[in-house]
């Protein structure tokens, strides 16, 4: 693979260590490549000789208005490396969402690149659409270093159910909330994008780091997360780690490959409460889709896949 750089938001520059507390999926990709990485804010301060240098550019409007101002940064970090990626952040179509001027600058960005790495393959045919056929692209795959948490696998799993987002249009918890309400259980939701009252429908958990939120996560019984936009599906993958049944969109890699019986069309909220009961009334139901979410994980996410596909990619 060479020499790589990951440049983002992130206020830290080196590398990430594998015992790191908060090895949330994209600290878990610099790891595992073992990448140098780069704040945004101290681009100029890049050093020389890499193969590939990998523009993580999160959805805050600060950094692109930041980025936008500073120029063509593509230009500037050919100097530095071989090959220039995009690697997309949250759903590909999340610029849409921002200024004129900085939904532009994200096209131009797209057409500066040598390739982009995608979250999802669902997400190919969008970045063709901008791109056109020559310009490679391919998936980064959603990681977990389980170094520090595969212990947690022995957690006896309680009669309750977490749900992967809370009440707002950007996770689709309300929809979650129905179906997890099928299970007829205690309902848990990590904290998100602050919304008034919910505590009074479930337990509104604490900001954790990912160790923690790992530990947390492995005593539940059921997982249900129906988020329409598309991104690194690392709840999914984090259920599938443990063998927790987890009902999803099927357009999410991680939930399709690992989870396929219980992922849905998405806004098939219909098939998404059919699965609900049918996993909390048959148990041999339920233990099929347990040991299918685990034995997929360790074949299509484990770390050697993941290591085995970049390789692949960054030629």
């Amino acid at each position: 693979m060479g020499k790589i750089a990951f440049i983002s938001e992130l206020p830290f520059n080196g590398k990430v260590d594998r015992n790191h507390p908060h090895m949330r999926t994209e600290f878990a990709q610099f790891c595992a490549l073992q990448a140098d990485h780069y704040c945004f804010y101290d681009i100029d301060d890049i050093k020389s000789g890499y193969d590939h240098i990998i523009l993580l550019v999160s959805k805050t409007d600060s950094l692109r208005d930041y980025l936008y101002k500073k120029g063509d940064i593509v230009a500037g970090l050919r100097a530095h490396g071989n090959k220039i990626w995009f690697m997309q952040e949250s759903s590909a179509q999340i610029y849409q969402t921002k200024s004129l001027h900085l939904q532009i600058w994200h096209y131009n960005l797209l057409q500066e690149v040598d390739g982009i790495l995608a979250e999802n393959t669902t997400d190919f045919n969008y970045f063709r659409g901008i791109v056109g056929d020559k310009k490679e692209i391919n998936t980064i795959p959603t990681l977990i270093i389980q170094d520090n948490i595969v212990y947690l696998r022995d957690n006896i799993k309680e009669e309750k159910t977490m749900v992967g987002g809370n009440f707002n249009s950007w996770y689709g918890g309300f929809d979650s909330y129905l179906v997890a309400s099928e299970f007829e259980t205690p309902i848990s939701v990590p904290k998100m994008r602050k919304v008034d009252n919910e505590h009074q429908l479930v337990e509104v958990l604490p900001h954790v780091t990912f160790n923690e939120w790992m530990g947390i996560l492995s005593k539940y019984k059921y997982a249900v997360h129906m988020m329409s936009n598309v991104t690194a599906g690392t709840f999914s993958l984090n259920c599938s780690f443990f063998g927790i049944p987890c009902i999803g969109y099927v357009e999410s890699d991680t939930q399709r490959l690992t989870q396929p019986k219980l992922s849905v069309d998405r806004f098939d909220l219909g098939k998404a409460v059919k699965l609900a009961k049918l996993l909390k009334n048959d148990n041999d139901f339920y233990n099929e889709c347990s040991k299918e979410a685990l034995d997929n994980y360790n074949k299509h996410f484990s770390e050697e896949v993941f290591l085995t596909h970049m390789k692949a990619v960054l030629k």
